[in-house]
Order: structure tokens, then sequence, then C-alpha cells
């Protein structure tokens, strides 16, 4: 079943009501424009987001900036073959799980310093 851009406009007006998301970027049916450019909306409440993708979407591993970096309540999150991320996201989190991460991954000591910067991580899953 694919995902519509309709029906996740829909979805996305409540994003700032949301604890839990799980996207299969897969499953997006307009391929002319990432999903990801539709989490606009600060997401306040979100606890827990996977991003899953098989990578076409995905460029130089880049992680593009979503939900205005609004997500102050995100303590895990899952994430397929993304290796960068915008640096000011992502410090609180107590649980990260990092697959396919097959291209441009960060380096140990770009990886040690996020490590670092998430003083209340307690699961991590390469």
């Amino acid at each position: 079943m694919k995902i519509r851009r309709k029906s996740l406009g829909v979805l996305l007006k409540h994003v700032a009501r949301f604890k839990e998301l799980y996207v299969i970027a897969d499953l997006w049916e307009d391929s002319s424009t990432p999903i990801y450019n539709l989490f606009v909306e600060p997401a306040p409440t979100l606890v827990s987001l996977t991003l899953r993708t098989d990578g076409k979407d995905v460029t130089n591993g880049s992680l593009p900036p979503i939900f205005s970096g609004g997500m102050p309540s995100l303590k895990e999150l899952t994430l397929e073959h993304f290796t960068v991320w915008p640096t000011t996201y992502f410090h609180n989190l107590t649980s990260l799980s990092l697959s396919d991460q097959a291209f441009n991954r960060p380096t140990t000591l770009s990886f040690l310093d996020f490590l670092q910067n998430s003083p209340v991580l307690e699961m991590l899953a390469l």
C-alpha cells in the first residue's frame, strides 16, 4: 500500500500530538518529492521516531531537516541508511538504532563526539 501525499498531509496536521511515528519511506507514492520534505511542523510530543528506507531517497547519507528541529521529547530513534543529521538534533536520546550505514559514515571522532553529547543514551544498536 502506497503512502499518498493527501493522506500524509492530513495526518501530519496532527503531528504535534504524536508520541510515536514509524515511516517506511519506500511506500511513498511521489518519487519527485522526498517524503521528509513534508515533515515541517514541530513535533513537541514525539518520543519515538523510526525512518526506514531502502536508501534510494537518501542523498549522501544525509537526513534532511525534519519537524523544524522541534522534537524536544524524542528519546528513541531508529534510522536506516541515514548516516548524517543536523548537529542540533538528537541529544536527549535514550535509545539509538542505526542500520544499513553503507556510505558517508561519520568519522570515528565525529561519532564519539555525538555520543559524548548524548549523556542519557542507554541503548545503542549498530
